[in-house]
């Protein structure tokens, strides 16, 4: 690097904005490229003939029109699209395998096999000479005002949708009025859908960020300041629905006269569908502009909430009800049905209670058991446990552990990636090395692990047609007293 300075041939050019669009759309690139590893339980590839490149952005762009209408779309109504898509590219699917395409997508958007940590992806920094790494969501999924979770896109998002310009919404306004002027004069109106098709989508966004601010504001009063946050919003918010206010009427006027200049249906068309477009941003700036007048009091509201008692959540107390009742039983008859409470208190499909701190804070709240207004048929803020079954056959199980139970008690330290190269190598079928790295994902965890005389550690990454996340390094107990847990 020292003699490239000194040659003469200058700094090196600095292209990070540029890496940071391409990172973006790595997580689509990856699921794509990792299509063989998704198979049904007859071997077949689930994803062959699927374009999931297309199925990715098509969700991103589904959220997007979800945010403008109520603050995103659910998991039930995005799962329901993608299984639309997914049964128009392949009509031969059956109902579970879109329903499996369905939850690939999502989980490659949220960075599931990660445990939706955000995206994580290294590149070379020219100005420092480093290697950095850029750290980023393309979704999000947080509850709305009614505490109903939905799915809306986050600025890069916004960002892979919009043709991966780093602009601001401003700018990008302005250079979306130039190209329309400049498509309609050309009589390129199939762009100029497209492009008007995007000037939309900005009027979503500025909606979101308000939003967004709105929701924090409710959620954390005093984390959001008026002045500072949500009044220069506010200001950019009314400045784009202006401007776009006059932009759009004088090319509704043009299209007007132009479309009542033609005689021919086809080619009055594509100009309809223009002003179609056209019209539809106009709602949605009519929506914005609802957005910021009632800002202002939804503001107040969120920092009145944050002194307002909560209500009751009608779950029974903990100290006057339970526990007394509990300790009043027999000790055999508490631990007959000790295994199915426990399960009940993990955070797993409860709506309300999202994990067991905020439990026992609810049930350790003392109020009156009898509250005015308040019904007992009301239904129960708790859903039924719903035990996961193994992915597996027994048969297939037992043969697995016939196969591998030799090698985990020899004395040679083993890593995933060599014991399923040699499961492949003594003819063990596709499905059977996927049971195979169950199992040794499964050993991870010295609490539930067959093999208690091997310690399992991470020892980097691992990616193969069968499994791909950590490698793992098989040693003897002996030689490493730490404790791993799943």
């Amino acid at each position: 690097m020292d003699d490239y300075f000194a040659s003469g041939y200058g700094a090196l050019l600095d292209l990070t904005s540029h890496q940071r669009n391409l990172l973006l759309i790595r997580p689509i690139l990856k699921l794509d490229f990792n299509k063989l590893m998704h198979t049904r339980d007859d071997g077949s590839y689930l994803l062959e003939g699927i374009d999931t490149n297309y199925l990715c952005l098509a969700a991103l762009y589904f959220m997007m029109e979800g945010s403008a209408i109520q603050q995103g779309y659910t998991l039930g109504e995005v799962r329901e699209h993608l299984k639309m898509l997914a049964g128009s590219m392949q009509r031969t699917l059956d109902e579970e395998s879109r329903g499996r395409i369905a939850d690939i997508v999502l989980d490659a958007l949220s960075n599931k096999s990660k445990k939706y940590i955000e995206h994580r992806e290294s590149y070379f920094h020219a100005p420092s000479g480093e290697t950095k790494f850029l750290n980023f969501r393309l979704i999000r999924f947080e509850p709305d005002l009614d505490q109903n979770y939905r799915y809306s896109p986050t600025r890069e998002g916004y960002l892979v949708l919009m043709g991966m310009l780093d602009l601001e919404v401003e700018d990008y306004q302005v250079l979306i009025e130039k190209m329309l002027v400049y498509l309609m004069e050309n009589r390129r109106f199939e762009q100029a859908y497209d492009l008007a098709n995007r000037a939309l989508s900005l009027s979503v966004e500025h909606r979101q960020m308000i939003r967004d601010f709105i929701r924090q504001a409710a959620r954390s009063p005093g984390s959001v300041k008026w002045s500072t946050d949500i009044q220069p919003t506010l200001n950019n918010a009314r400045k784009h629905v202006e401007e776009r206010q006059t932009i759009d009427f004088s090319m509704k006027e043009s299209l007007t006269e132009k479309i009542r200049g033609l005689d021919n249906p086809e080619a009055r068309a594509p100009l309809s569908r223009l002003h179609g477009q056209l019209d539809a941003a106009n709602l949605q700036r009519m929506k914005l502009l609802t957005e910021i007048g009632g800002a202002g009091q939804d503001f107040l509201d969120g920092q009145v909430s944050g002194f307002r008692a909560r209500r009751a959540s009608g779950l029974p107390d903990l100290e006057y009800s339970i526990l007394p009742d509990l300790m009043g039983r027999p000790t055999g008859e508490i631990a007959a049905f000790a295994d199915s409470v426990l399960l009940s208190l993990y955070p797993a499909v409860n709506v309300m209670v999202p994990d067991l701190s905020n439990l026992f804070h609810l049930l350790l709240e003392r109020r009156n058991s009898d509250l005015p207004g308040e019904s007992e048929d009301e239904s129960s803020e708790f859903e039924e446990f719903l035990e996961i079954p193994m992915p597996f056959p027994k048969e297939m199980i037992a043969k697995v552990h016939r196969w591998l139970d030799p090698k985990m008690h020899g004395a040679d330290i083993l890593h995933l990636g060599q014991i399923l190269d040699q499961a492949e190598d003594d003819g063990l079928t596709f499905m059977e090395r996927k049971a195979v790295a169950f199992e040794l994902y499964r050993a991870f965890a010295d609490s539930e692990s067959r093999y208690k005389n091997r310690h399992a550690i991470i020892d980097g990454e691992f990616e193969s047609s069968v499994v791909f996340g950590d490698n793992l390094r098989f040693e003897q107990a002996a030689a490493n007293q730490e404790t791993s847990h799943d």
